[in-house]
């Protein structure tokens, strides 16, 4: 699908977006451990610091992706392989080492369908809000009774600038069995 694509340029933000295909939160490695994480593409219009990729926040282990410009419109989108029947989705940002390096303000969406803008462009389609951030982390509890579709695309916007660089320390997705 769009995995083959290794780098691509992002056609409002100039930034790159860098992804790749991922499974992720083994048992036992955070709070969120017991989350699904279905497979799936991650992509982000934010540069990020050195290793801090995009990948790391939907991973397991002590990983965790640490934008270093993040502007108002910016996104971390996480484009399933298969559309998932989603329950709960918990995004944190910031953590004890690096107490300012929260997300603000920013929505988490959901859409049923991606668009493949052109060869190195993907884009999630119109989507549902299902949460706001506060203090940094963002919830979306049973989804199943709120949303009549199948999840493609998650997608976290960013809804202001920040002086600042982000740390988003988890993406966790729970699928409604």
């Amino acid at each position: 699908m769009f995995i083959d694509l290794l780098m691509c340029h992002y056609f409002v933000h100039m930034c790159y977006l860098c992804y790749g295909s991922f499974r992720f939160f083994d048992p036992g490695d955070s709070p969120l451990s017991n989350a699904d994480n279905p497979s799936a593409t991650i992509l982000s219009t934010m540069p990020h610091y050195r290793d801090h990729s995009a990948e790391m926040a939907y991973s397991s282990g002590t990983g965790y992706f640490w934008a270093t410009k993040v502007d108002t419109g910016d996104s971390l989108l996480v484009v399933f392989d298969v559309a998932q029947n989603l329950s709960r989705i918990v995004v944190k940002t910031g953590n004890t080492e690096h107490p300012t390096d929260f997300l603000h303000s920013g929505r988490v969406y959901v859409s049923q369908a991606v668009t493949k803008v052109s060869d190195r462009i993907v884009t999630c389609d119109s989507g549902k809000s299902v949460a706001s951030f506060q203090n940094g982390v963002a919830i979306a509890d049973k989804l199943e009774s709120v949303l009549s579709f199948h999840v493609r695309c998650l997608q976290v916007t960013v809804e202001e600038h920040h002086d600042h660089w982000v740390l988003f320390a988890n993406v966790a997705v729970f699928v409604n069995r």
